[in-house]
């Protein structure tokens, strides 16, 4: 797993556990979309993704 993917990973799990306990989201909800997020990962989409992630991030990180 390279460095990038671990900050990501966690504020992915921290944002699901805040929307199950607050927002409202099931956990089965929780669930569906990290099978999605999953299976995505395997399809010739992935790698559009990863770039698009990398994009948004690069941008966020000139803002700071």
């Amino acid at each position: 797993m390279s460095s990038f993917h671990f900050p990501v990973m966690l504020a992915l799990a921290a944002c699901a556990f805040f929307l199950c306990r607050k927002g409202g989201t099931k956990i089965s909800h929780a669930l569906v979309c990290a099978g999605f997020g999953f299976y995505l990962a395997d399809t010739a989409v992935a790698p559009s993704v990863h770039t698009a992630l990398n994009s948004v991030t690069g941008m966020l990180g000139q803002l700071g």
